[in-house]
């Protein structure tokens, strides 16, 4: 059976049945949709004919539900319900009628199970695993995620793609020759808006995975990350996927010199003749630019770049 707004309404309308202020099925409706960010049902019902919301609920893998609107909209509908007591069963219906469904309280919340979903995604990786395949480890300690992930600024037009940097802790076994207990990596992920408060699971690609290894006697040790490819270093840069980023590697490096030409501060690429449409505008969207920045030592931890 499919679900929509009516449906988590008649669970709203039942859990409230036995309290002081039972909820009837047209406030409920009213509710749920304010849950989900609409002022009233017809306006989500519009939304749903223009392909701006699911037109079967359950079909989405996470719903951040809007709890500022619902309780305006409940003080609006004269509704008496105690607020904590309100989002309690809306929160209850939602699980009832969509249990595939991933409820989340808030941006924030979802952004947790996003972070989550990296790092099981980064210890199941191939390039990850061969890395750590290099190291005599005892276990894994930590998967550390070092950036946080806003999956709110994808909108329904766009995903919103990021970068973060990930590291991946391993126990040390100290029985074997110590040969780096560390893999650092990179992960784009992507977040995708499919409705006001729905969201796709988020499309992660890992990148750039390499052993940190310690040669010397002291506890301290060189952080030198394994080569990456002009295209994981660009998609890292820019926020975009590696395939994105394969489309610009043909873009000249242009030297940034002083007024004098002996002061270097880094490389500038223009994308211009090489974005396509679809990726210019995604980049303007992005950065309000088609070129790129970068410090003078870009290049040195980029195999082959020739530069």
């Amino acid at each position: 059976m499919t679900v929509g707004i009516t449906q988590i309404a008649h669970s709203l309308r039942q859990n409230s049945a036995g309290s002081r202020t039972p909820i009837p099925l047209s406030r409920g409706q009213e509710l749920v949709c304010a849950a989900l960010g609409h002022k009233t049902f017809a306006s989500f019902q519009a939304a749903q004919k223009l392909e701006r919301e699911p037109q079967f609920l359950d079909d989405a893998p996470h719903v951040v539900l809007d709890y500022e609107l619902l309780a305006k909209r409940a003080v609006e509908l004269k509704d008496n319900t105690d607020p904590e007591k309100l989002r309690s069963l809306m929160r209850s219906a939602f699980k009832e009628r969509m249990p595939r469904t991933k409820v989340h309280s808030s941006y924030s919340a979802l952004a947790g199970e996003f972070l989550e979903a990296v790092q099981q995604t980064v210890i199941n990786d191939d390039e990850v695993n061969g890395a750590m395949a290099n190291a005599n480890y005892d276990g894994v300690d930590e998967v550390y995620v070092e950036d946080e992930l806003e999956p709110e600024k994808a909108t329904l037009d766009e995903p919103h793609v990021e970068s973060v940097s990930v590291q991946v802790t391993l126990g040390i076994d100290t029985e074997r020759p110590y040969s780096g207990h560390q893999v650092r990596c990179h992960a784009n992920v992507t977040s995708v808006r499919l409705g006001r408060r729905f969201f796709e699971h988020p499309e992660i690609e890992v990148n750039g995975a390499g052993l940190l290894t310690d040669w010397g006697d002291s506890e301290d040790y060189d952080e030198e990350p394994s080569p990456l490819t002009l295209a994981e270093a660009l998609a890292s840069q820019l926020r975009i996927t590696k395939s994105e980023a394969e489309e610009l590697v043909d873009a000249d490096a242009i030297e940034l010199t002083g007024s004098s030409g002996e002061s270097f501060s880094g490389y500038e690429f223009d994308f211009t003749d090489h974005a396509t449409p679809k990726l210019a505008a995604k980049l303007m969207d992005m950065h309000g630019s088609l070129t790129l920045r970068v410090g003078p030592y870009f290049f040195e931890n980029i195999q082959s770049s020739g530069a």
